[in-house]
């Protein structure tokens, strides 16, 4: 069994970093779109704070039982805060798949809730071995992965959105097991973070958040910038380290969004701040609006 992603495919994201560096731009689908055309397909909505849909995904007018929701986004970018918050404002609502690791468990950690703790490299790859997992990646000496057995309790537990902190070098793998499932009805949607930063602002923030590795974890950022239009429903927009109402408006925006393709949605959706009457289309307006908040 092979990695979602080589050491090449990483080596191949210099060439979207030397451009980022060189044009230092907001990390913002509409600024990201001068280096990476894809991104031309998502846009903002007055009503959804800090959400970019894809025009494909905006069609899609069906209803399903269940949501299977692959959160990523670049290292340091806040994924793990908007995914606590959703299921902080709505806990009824969500079940989170528990990753698996190579690593010894941090304080506090529990086994089974916080990760599900291998004792050492050599027991995860033993794992890998046997097929104990839907997909795997390693991190300098450590491995992460999602376990098949987590994925199963997810399935079946009542919450209605299964959240997995899925890496994006994995969703077309995770994607193709879950459209296999049957006698229920799941919709896959692939979320990918972005801080509200400049890119050099972003540099600056990530060498202050990791202190391992960092050269290793900015390649990855551009292989994942690069990749993120083709795979991505949605970009989110994280605007990090600034009020807390900025992190709920954007939990309280996902959740909004989700509901509309759930059959039976258990839950109201929260009020939106901004006039949804209001027809703007241009982006700088609907970002200057938001920003105001």
């Amino acid at each position: 069994m092979k990695a979602n992603i080589s050491k090449k495919e990483i080596e191949s994201g210099r060439e979207i970093i030397e451009k980022l560096s060189q044009l230092n731009p907001k990390l913002l689908p509409h600024h990201l779109q001068k280096i990476i055309s894809g991104y031309k397909k998502f846009l903002p909505d007055i009503s959804k704070y800090g959400l970019w849909s894809s025009k494909k995904v905006k069609k899609n007018k069906n209803k399903y039982d269940k949501i299977f929701l692959m959160i990523s986004g670049i290292a340091a970018s806040g994924k793990d805060a908007i995914r606590e918050e959703m299921s902080r404002l709505s806990p009824n609502l969500f079940i989170k798949t528990v990753t698996g690791t190579s690593r010894q468990p941090r304080e506090g950690e529990i086994h089974g809730k916080d990760y599900y703790f291998f004792q050492d490299s050599a027991n995860f790859k033993k794992g890998i071995k046997n097929g104990d997992f839907l997909e795997w990646v390693q991190q300098g000496d450590r491995f992460y992965g999602l376990p098949k057995e987590s994925l199963n309790q997810a399935l079946n537990h009542p919450a209605k959105i299964i959240c997995s902190q899925v890496e994006m070098s994995a969703w077309t793998k995770v994607e193709k097991h879950i459209s296999k499932i049957e006698n229920i009805k799941i919709l896959t949607l692939k979320v990918f973070v972005l801080p509200n930063m400049d890119f050099s602002e972003y540099q600056n923030w990530l060498g202050q958040k990791r202190d391992d590795d960092v050269e290793a974890r900015i390649l990855r950022t551009g292989w994942e910038i690069k990749k993120a239009p083709k795979k991505a429903d949605f970009i989110v927009t994280n605007n990090i380290g600034k009020d807390t109402k900025n992190l709920t408006l954007t939990a309280q925006t996902i959740i909004n969004e989700l509901s509309e393709f759930l059959d039976e949605p258990s839950f109201e959706k929260f009020d939106s701040p901004f006039n949804t009457d209001k027809k703007i289309k241009d982006i700088e307006e609907i970002l200057k609006i938001h920003s105001s908040i």
